[in-house]
């Protein structure tokens, strides 16, 4: 079935095969008719036949296919790499190099080439020694018991974390398989070590600090020696004491090592005073002795001093020094008797003998009437004289 061609394309006057035009139904009149679905493939055909007078299986119409076929293959080696994200090519399996920075990216497509985007800024989380779920955490046993230096046995379990290293992603992507479980080795690896060499009180208790740093450093050695491409930012003891079984055992052995430090603690201090307090008293009989040497020697000086300077006034007049000495070395000698020497000249007659000379000097000085005092050493007594008939009793000049 055909239309008419005649006035136009579509036939019947220029009209379109919906409007009026010939047909079986309305004597040549009207009606709408449906469009003719042969006709339109037969003119797409003629119109290709124009393009391609050989058809598509023509040499031209195969190359129009597959420039066609390559050029959507070719879109598909557009990529895009998100912030946060590196992107990692490779042709053929080998790496290109160096890593993309975000943005729109195009490769070589599928099979040629491949690009993987790992995402360096994401901060991972691997669990050593026990596993956490939504509300609860499982120990794992095989993980956490470690033996210690002094042989007994310790429950650890941390945590790490860590990251991809930006620079060497390739190593991270190409170079280690099962990276978590990498991290998680080696960590374990490392606290084993290090507890290996640490005594059971000090890990649970001061070196907790110490065990971290050393382990997050060692760990990180073995991951750069395996070019993981993994940078190791913490590693967190989350529990470290001994396991659950003899944790009743563990509690009494740590009741008596306190006790016993406490001991030794008071031993310590008992010691500290004692010594302290004699290293006090030897430090004050050392400095009396010092003064005591520094005296005699100042005394010692002084009286050498002395001799010499009345040598020298000696040498100047001997009889005059000579009598000097004399009158004062009997001036020392007489000034310390309890006797009374009287000379017979200036006691008149005789001796008083019932006078108590040695009583009147111990008194010293005696208080006048008028107000003063004076002397018994300095003026003599005045006694009255003795009758005629009275004999003396002893005779002038003799000592009392």
């Amino acid at each position: 079935m055909a239309w008419n061609n005649q006035g136009g394309p579509w036939g019947g006057g220029g009209k379109s095969p919906w409007g009026r035009g010939t047909g079986p139904v309305g004597g040549g009149g009207g009606g709408n008719r449906p469009p003719d679905f042969e006709e339109m493939l037969r003119r797409g055909q003629d119109r290709m036949k124009s393009v391609l007078p050989g058809g598509f299986g023509s040499w031209r119409g195969l190359g129009l296919i597959a420039a066609g076929v390559v050029a959507l293959w070719s879109a598909t080696g557009f990529y895009v790499v998100n912030p946060g994200e590196v992107g990692v090519e490779t042709v053929f399996g080998v790496y290109k190099g160096p890593p993309v920075e975000p943005g729109l990216h195009w490769n070589y497509p599928v099979p040629i080439g491949h690009v993987e985007t790992p995402d360096v800024q994401q901060r991972f989380r691997t669990e050593i020694g026990f596993r956490q779920a939504a509300t609860t955490s499982t120990e794992v046993q095989g993980e956490s018991l470690m033996l210690t230096k002094d042989e007994n046995i310790i429950k650890i379990e941390a945590v790490v974390l860590w990251r991809i290293r930006p620079e060497q992603v390739q190593q991270y992507l190409f170079e280690i398989q099962e990276p978590e479980d990498s991290v998680k080795k080696a960590v374990e690896s490392a606290i084993r070590e290090i507890i290996g060499q640490s005594e059971f009180q000090a890990a649970t208790t001061a070196d907790r600090a110490k065990i971290e740093t050393q382990a997050m450093t060692l760990a990180q050695k073995m991951l750069d020696s395996y070019h993981a491409g993994i940078n190791v930012e913490q590693v967190s003891l989350q529990d470290v004491g001994a396991p659950q079984e003899v944790i009743d055992a563990f509690l009494d052995v740590q009741r008596a090592s306190n006790d016993a430090t406490s001991a030794v603690n008071d031993a310590q201090a008992y010691r500290n005073k004692v010594v302290q307090g004699a290293q006090g008293q030897a430090v004050q009989m050392v400095r009396q002795a010092e003064a005591y040497k520094a005296e005699k020697v100042a005394n010692a000086h002084g009286e050498a001093q002395r001799f010499l300077s009345v040598y020298e006034q000696y040498k100047l007049d001997p009889s005059l020094t000579e009598r000097r000495i004399y009158l004062e070395s009997m001036q020392n000698i007489f000034g310390g008797m309890n006797k009374v020497l009287i000379d017979q000249s200036a006691g008149g007659n005789g001796a008083i003998p019932y006078l108590p000379l040695d009583q009147l000097l111990k008194k010293g000085t005696t208080s006048t009437p008028g107000g003063g005092s004076s002397s018994l050493g300095n003026s003599p007594a005045v006694m009255p004289q003795p009758d005629a008939n009275q004999q003396s009793a002893a005779p002038a000049g003799a000592s009392q």
